[in-house]
């Protein structure tokens, strides 16, 4: 390996090891759980398996942590359990239709995936843009340079893409759940007598749709 090899690893290295550092400082164990490091084996038969090459920064990763936890964003793994390992995910994802060009590496808790987009690889380091996959929207959303600015942005990263998008539809689950919420207001709101109505908190308001839009979404055209 060269010098400009050795020092390129060293960087990544040292890029992981201070995100490691700034999971460790919050004190909250709760917030994270990485595994120990994945081998060299174990990284290349994942590469052969997706038939790709993995950005450096991610294998640096892989390399110190084979997967798992942080700020509610599961990070995959290689020859590890099958739901959180990299190549069993995305070769079921190709079968349901996911681009062959996007290799999923992380999922958010509502099950929206951090995936690379390898069709914009630089060609000497394999290093990819990375992009939000919205799962009940079917939206690609670019979302950082790299892997490195992706984890030096969590945990904020999701929260900014969604400040971004501006409101989103609701799903069909949670416009049921905001239906059921808004008839049990309205039953309370017919047996208060009047002097004790308030004005409503417009961030109670705002917390409780979490964003959202109150729009059955079963209206809404579906995206091409």
């Amino acid at each position: 390996m060269s010098d400009d090899a050795d020092g390129d690893r060293d960087r990544l290295s040292e890029a992981v090891f201070a995100f490691v550092q700034r999971l460790e400082a919050t004190g909250d164990p709760d917030l994270y759980h990485l595994e120990e490091a994945a081998s060299e084996e174990q990284i290349a038969q994942a590469e052969t398996v997706l038939e790709v090459t993995l950005p450096a920064s991610y294998k640096a990763f892989l390399r110190a942590h084979n997967g798992g936890s942080a700020w509610d964003t599961s990070l995959y793994g290689v020859s590890c359990e099958d739901g959180y390992d990299l190549a069993v995910l995305n070769v079921r994802g190709r079968q349901e239709g996911l681009p062959e060009h996007l290799i999923g590496f992380a999922a958010t808790i509502t099950g929206d995936v951090w995936c690379f987009d390898i069709s914009q690889a630089d060609e000497d380091d394999a290093e990819a843009p990375v992009a939000l996959i919205d799962i009940q929207q079917g939206q690609v959303i670019p979302a950082a340079r790299d892997f490195l600015e992706f984890i030096d942005r969590l945990p904020d990263i999701e929260k900014e893409l969604n400040d971004q998008r501006g409101p989103q539809p609701m799903t069909i689950e949670e416009w049921e759940e905001f239906l059921t919420r808004e008839r049990a207001k309205l039953r309370k709101l017919s047996q208060t007598p009047a002097r004790e109505l308030r004005m409503p908190d417009p961030e109670e308001v705002r917390a409780e749709l979490a964003g959202k839009i109150p729009v059955d979404p079963r209206h809404l055209k579906p995206k091409s």
